[in-house]
C-alpha cells in the first residue's frame, strides 16, 4: 500500500492521473495539493489547501512515498516575474519539502518544449538530444529551468529516485490550452514556407505514464508521445479548416502587438512550436512497460471533436449556438423595426 502526493491535483492532469489513483487498490492514501478545490471527492484523499512556495508545505507529506509534482502556471501570463516565481519557486519549494519529509521518490512532469523549436533539431529526439528551449517562449524557458533544478536535485539527493517525463503536446476531449483555441478560430495561422510534423499525446496515456512512475521506481528521464508523428498536410486535413499563412515577419510583429494589447494569448515566442520540428521517439518509455493506446491522429480528432461547438477569436470563446441565438435575435429585431417602419409609413 502506498500513499501518493499530487501538487497540482485540481488541475487538468491532476484530474487525469487522480481517476487512475483512486481506484487501486495499492493506493492507500492520495494527498492532494492545490489552491483549488478538487472537483470530487474521495475517502482516500486528503485535500491541502496550499500553495507550493508555502513553507509549510512539507507538513502535508508526512508519510508520503511518492510525491508527482503537476502545479505549473502553464498558460503565458503577462507578468512573467510572477510566472517565473510560479513555476520556478515552486518546483523549488517542492524539492525543499521533499527532503523535509524524507520523501523517498519525486515524479516531475516537464515537457518536450525543453528541446525548442529548431530547423536543425534531432527526427525523432530522443532523451539525449541536447535541450535548447526557445528563451522567447516563458512557459519553455521555465520548464528548462525547472528541469536544471530537479536535475541538481537528483545529482545531490542520490536517497530519492526521480522521475521526470517530456510529455508531447497533451490532447484529449478535457483539454483547453492555446492550441486547442487556436484550433477552434475561424482560421488556423501559419507562418508561409513552414510545415513542420505534429506530434500529440493523449491526456489519458499521460497519466497512465504517471501512474506507472507511481507504482514502479523508475529514475531517469523519458519522452512520452505517441508513436511517429503527423505530415502538415495529414494535421490540417484532420482540422478541416483553411488555414491562414502569415509571412514570417507579419507573423511575429501581429503576435507581438496582440499580445502586448492584451487581445492575444499567446506571446510571439510560441510560433517556433508551429514552424518547426520537435518529434520525439518514446521507445525509452516502451521498455519500461508503457505503450499509448492513442494515436497521433486519433487523439487530435477526439480533442476537436470535444470543442467543435467552440469558436475563439483572440481571448473571447464563445459557443457557436450562442452566436447563432444571437444572430437570429438581430435578424428578428431588424426585421420587426422594419414592420414598424412600413406601418408608420402606412398610416401617414
Amino acid at each position: 500500500m502506498s500513499v501518493v502526493a499530487i501538487t497540482g491535483i485540481s488541475g487538468y492532469l491532476g484530474q487525469r492521473l487522480f481517476a487512475v489513483l483512486d481506484p487501486d487498490r495499492d493506493v492507500e492514501r492520495i494527498v492532494g495539493i492545490d489552491l483549488g478545490d478538487p472537483p470530487v471527492v474521495s475517502p482516500k484523499l486528503e485535500f491541502h489547501r496550499l500553495d507550493v512556495r508555502d513553507p509549510d508545505l512539507a507538513k502535508a507529506l508526512p508519510g508520503v512515498d511518492v510525491v508527482v509534482h503537476l502545479a505549473y502556471a502553464m498558460e503565458p501570463m503577462r507578468d512573467e516575474v510572477q510566472m517565473r516565481d510560479i513555476n520556478v519557486s515552486g518546483t523549488r519549494g517542492v524539492l525543499d519539502a521533499v527532503t523535509s519529509a524524507s520523501v523517498p521518490r519525486l515524479v516531475y512532469n516537464s515537457s518536450a518544449v525543453v528541446y525548442g523549436a529548431h530547423p536543425d533539431n534531432d527526427l525523432p529526439l530522443t532523451e539525449r538530444s541536447p535541450l535548447r528551449a526557445n528563451p522567447d517562449f516563458s512557459y519553455a524557458a521555465h520548464k528548462l529551468e525547472t528541469e536544471a533544478l530537479v536535475a541538481g536535485f537528483a545529482g545531490t539527493h542520490t536517497e530519492v529516485a526521480v522521475t521526470v517525463f517530456r510529455p508531447a503536446t497533451v490532447f484529449g476531449p478535457n483539454v483547453e490550452n492555446f492550441l486547442s483555441r487556436a484550433y477552434e478560430a475561424p482560421r488556423v495561422v501559419t507562418v508561409r514556407g513552414y510545415r513542420p510534423p505534429m506530434q500529440f499525446v493523449h491526456e489519458e496515456d499521460v497519466a497512465e505514464a504517471l501512474a506507472l512512475a507511481v507504482r514502479t521506481s523508475m529514475p531517469g528521464v523519458f519522452n512520452v508521445c505517441a508513436d511517429g508523428s503527423l505530415t502538415y498536410d495529414e494535421t490540417m486535413e484532420i482540422v478541416n479548416k483553411r488555414p491562414l499563412e502569415l509571412p514570417e515577419p507579419v507573423a511575429f510583429s501581429l503576435a507581438d502587438r496582440l499580445w502586448k494589447a492584451g487581445i492575444s494569448e499567446s506571446p510571439p515566442g510560441e510560433l517556433h512550436y508551429l514552424m518547426h520540428p520537435w518529434v520525439m521517439s518514446n521507445d525509452r518509455l516502451r521498455a519500461q512497460g508503457w505503450s499509448p493506446r492513442h494515436s497521433n491522429g486519433g487523439t487530435l480528432r477526439e480533442a476537436l471533436d470535444a470543442h467543435r461547438a467552440w469558436v475563439s477569436v483572440g481571448k473571447a470563446r464563445v459557443r457557436k449556438s450562442d452566436i447563432a441565438r444571437g444572430a437570429a435575435a438581430t435578424i428578428g429585431a431588424v426585421g420587426a423595426m422594419a414592420l414598424v417602419r412600413r406601418s408608420r409609413k402606412r398610416r401617414v
